[in-house]
Formats: C-alpha cells, structure tokens, sequence
C-alpha cells in the first residue's frame, strides 16, 4: 500500500513540470521588476549576432548521452540518457517559427501587457566536443582514444571572447529541475543572460533529466549521478579560464546536483584555509530556487564545511510550492525550499542569523509567487527574477537590495514597497559601478 500510494504521488508531483509548458519550446518570462522601472540602470541588451540578428548563441555543457539519431523528433541532440562524459558547445536560440529579431524581442520582453505569446526554441545544437577531463576508465576505449583537448581550448576561446567584451568578467550557470529535455535549460538562460545586459559568460548545464511523467525517482537518482560532471566542469572553468568569479543558478531537483557538488568539493578543500578554496574554486553567489533537497541532507552539508565554499548561498523558499508539498509526502521530511520563518527552531534561527555567507529569502509576498504551481516563482515573479539578477550582477546582500528582516528572524521578506527601495538599491549599486 505504501509503494501504491507513493506512486501515485509520484505521479501527481510530475504533472506541473519544473520550466514550461510544452517539451521543445518555452514561452518568454515577464519582465524583471527592474525593467519595468522608470529608469532602469541595467540594459538589457538585444542580443543576437551581426550575422544572424535573429539568433542567440548559448554555450551549454552536458552530460547527456548523444541522441540516437537526429531525426528522433523528441530527442534531436541529446537523450535523457547518462552519458558519463561532459560535452560542450552552444546552439541558437530563435523566437518560434517567425522572423523576429532579439531586437524586437527585447522592446517586447520589456512591454508590461504582450502582445501574445512569444515562444523560446532551439534552432541549431554545435556540439565542440567532449571536456577531456571527464574521460576515465569506465569510459568506452573507443570513444576515449578518439578524445582530445581541442573542445576544450575552443570552448575556453569563446567565453574568454565573451569576458573580453564585457565589464563584467564572470561567469553565470543554470542548472534546471526535473522533467525537462535537452533544450530547456537552454532557453531558460537564454531569457536570463539578456536580462543581465548580456555581460560576462552564461553557459546552460543540462544533465540528464527525462521528459516523462514517471520519471521523477529516476531523476533524483540521477541528480546525485550528475554531481561528478558539474564539478569536473566547475574545476575546469576555475583552471582554464580568466574569470573572476562564477556563479550558478540552481532549481528544483537540480540543486541536488549543486549541493552535491559543493559538498564534494568542500570535501576537498577541507585541509585548504578560505583564502586558497576561493581561489581553487572561484564561486561568489550560488543561488538555489525551490530546492528539492532534504533539510537534514543540507545540515550535514554544512557540517562538512559547504559554506567555505562559495560567497554566499542564497536560498529562496515559499510556502505555496506544490511540488514540494508533494515531495515532503513521498519523502516524510521537509524539503529546502520549504524553509520559512515558523519552522526554524532555535538553534536553526542562529545558525541563520550568524552566518553571513547564507541567506533564506521568503517569496511569500512577492508580486506572482504562487502562480500557476507556486513552483516556477524565480521566473513568474518579477520581483523574485529582479532580486535574483540583483544578486548575480552586483554581488549584494539582501538587506543592499531592498529586502527586509522582521523581528528576530534570520529570515529575509519582500516589503510591501519594495520597488521604491528595490529602485533605490539599483541606482546605489550602479553609481558605485561608475
């Protein structure tokens, strides 16, 4: 009875999907708080390329297993397979099947009432090749022997050509949730990177999550699996590139992924004092949206020293995710992203308080949490996604981008006018830029 019934949940959790609502196309977010300003200090740039003004070029890394076959129309590059190798490349994103430019798309990205609906979709995969780091000894001699380190030097070219054009010298990752293919990682940051004027490096990672609705279990599994490739890739662009610092947006069951890696690589820098791990792993904010992650898993993360590794981990939580409600009954213990201010007992309330390399953020009372599942706020809300970008691009602290803590809790909240202090924030953070 008990495996009935959590099958059946299983089955419910998988209804609503973790980014979008078809599998090969993703309709464009509302516009950030931020743009929707009188005077908006960030541009968000247009993106496309000289030669093709229509297409973005995303650079993603994946360890996915090749497609079977590029005229399977589910699956065109890449399975949800393993591949127990990371490849790398990038691939264009274009607007549906119409002629708009990502000129026009940015006026319309940034229209408070669209004009319809503008759907995200993957034109043209071009794959560079495997990262040669994540060749072993359980790799097939067939595929090994034909691996070599050219991939790897084109794939750091083009993000230090990237860098090279940008103030801003960072590197920016997203890793998605459950239930999603190939592409809609790729989508997902290719709506966020305009957003941030298209400065520094953002590069997708997709691991291999299945499209299917009773795929959940399996993608949890998976997650842990996929662990080993994000950080032989973190590892790579800390080594191999000039970037300052990189940063990574974790949602859903991906940040299972995230976790897993900083654990390990807390793991590995243990005897390694602050000042040598930050220079090793050059992570400043990794930030974890609806995290599908045991509480009790996260605590003994900590204790290990997971907080060493990076600037800050920022954790935003909700009280109307229904995915998550729904995971906490398939798992009997309370998720990540189910942290709220009345569940702190006192201990956790310290911990909190002191720490200031993690932030808890309630969505509770931001602008369109609980849209739709109250799952996919971080792109929903435009107060979340501004806060976010915030985040990402100056480097600030909640209280330095307009949130708010109320009494003793280490818990930070959404005002009621936060977009006055939110603008203020902005024109602070940008003037100390100049």
């Amino acid at each position: 009875m008990r495996i009935i019934l959590n099958a059946a949940i299983s089955a419910a959790i998988l209804l609503p999907g973790c980014a979008g609502n078809t599998l090969h196309q993703l309709d464009l977010m509302p516009a950030p708080a931020v743009y929707l300003q009188a005077d908006a200090p960030i541009d968000a740039a247009a993106g496309g390329s000289q030669d093709d003004p229509g297409a973005l070029d995303m650079l993603y890394a994946t360890s996915r297993a090749p497609a079977d076959t590029g005229d399977d129309a589910d699956e065109p590059w890449y399975s949800g397979e393993r591949g127990y190798l990371v490849r790398l490349g990038s691939a264009d994103i274009i607007f549906g099947d119409s002629d708009i430019t990502w000129d026009e798309a940015r006026r319309i990205s940034l229209l408070k009432n669209r004009p319809g609906s503008f759907p995200l979709r993957v034109r043209d995969v071009n794959e560079a090749g495997v990262l040669a780091s994540t060749v072993s000894v359980f790799t097939p001699p067939e595929i090994a022997t034909a691996v070599d380190e050219r991939p790897s030097r084109d794939f750091v070219r083009e993000i230090e050509d990237r860098l090279s054009r940008s103030p801003v010298k960072d590197i920016y990752i997203y890793v998605h949730g459950y239930k999603v293919n190939f592409e809609k990682p790729l989508l997902v940051a290719s709506e966020m990177w305009p957003f941030l004027g298209h400065e520094g490096a953002f590069i997708a990672f997709s691991w291999p999550s299945t499209p299917a609705r009773l795929a959940y279990m399996k993608d949890i599994e998976t997650a842990r699996v996929s662990a080993w490739g994000l950080r032989q890739f973190l590892d790579f662009l800390a080594r191999e590139t000039s970037a300052e610092r990189i940063h990574i947006v974790g949602y859903s069951a991906g940040t299972r992924v995230v976790l897993t890696t900083l654990y390990e690589l807390a793991l590995i820098h243990q005897h390694d004092s602050d000042e040598e791990t930050s220079r090793a792993t050059r992570l400043g904010n990794v930030i974890l949206v609806g995290s599908d992650v045991d509480t009790g898993t996260f605590a003994s993360y900590v204790i290990d020293g997971l907080l060493r590794v990076q600037d800050r981990l920022t954790l935003y939580t909700s009280p109307s995710d229904q995915a998550l409600h729904l995971s906490q009954k398939i798992f009997a213990h309370r998720r990540l992203g189910q942290i709220l201010p009345g569940t702190l007992d006192e201990r956790m309330r310290q911990f909190a308080s002191s720490s200031s390399r993690l932030a808890l953020i309630d969505v509770a009372e931001a602008d369109s949490f609980d849209d739709g599942n109250g799952h996919a706020y971080f792109r929903k809300s435009p107060w979340v996604s501004s806060d976010i970008l915030m985040a990402l691009r100056y480097g600030l602290a909640p209280a330095e981008r307009g949130l708010e803590q109320r009494g003793d809790s280490p818990v930070w909240r959404f005002p009621n006018d936060y977009l006055s202090r939110f603008e203020s924030a902005l024109a602070q953070a940008d003037a100390a830029r100049r």
